[in-house]
């Protein structure tokens, strides 16, 4: 069912997701996503017909300094699709990015890869706000 050559994106195989690597990656991306008959059909919707938003949004989904308060609104629809399986879409999505993102990368840089798409997807839970103690009114001596 999908068929991408491991050539299709040489500079994710050859070494680190730097920048070229993430545009050769993201292109190779939509380029799958768009000869998909529903996704094509999907992303086309939700982003308004801009598929260059589409490989925007996805090289900056793919780059490693991305922060969750960095992502718009269709980064997070996007990263939905990627990870949560809700309804047709999302039950599409989810497996056939994973398998382009393994044909793409290898499995290993896949696995790398949709870890951290994962934890992208997620609000960052694990922030804990540190308080400062509230004073007695005694002074504290040195």
């Amino acid at each position: 069912m999908l068929a991408v050559s491991p050539s299709a994106a040489p500079a994710v195989v050859a070494g680190a997701l730097d920048t070229p690597a993430i545009d050769d990656l993201a292109f190779s991306v939509v380029a799958a996503l768009h000869r998909h008959p529903h996704l094509s059909n999907v992303l086309t919707h939700i982003s308004r017909s801009s598929w260059p938003r589409i490989e925007h949004t996805l090289r900056v989904i793919l780059d490693p300094a991305t922060q969750h308060c960095d992502l718009t609104p269709l980064a997070r629809n996007i990263l939905d699709l990627m990870v949560a399986e809700r309804g047709d879409t999302g039950r599409i999505f989810k497996p056939y990015f994973g398998a382009l993102l393994t044909a793409l990368a290898g499995p290993n840089k896949a696995e790398v890869l949709l870890s951290r798409i994962h934890r992208l997807a997620a609000p960052d839970t694990s922030v804990v706000i540190a308080l400062p103690k509230a004073t007695t009114g005694v002074p504290v001596h040195a």
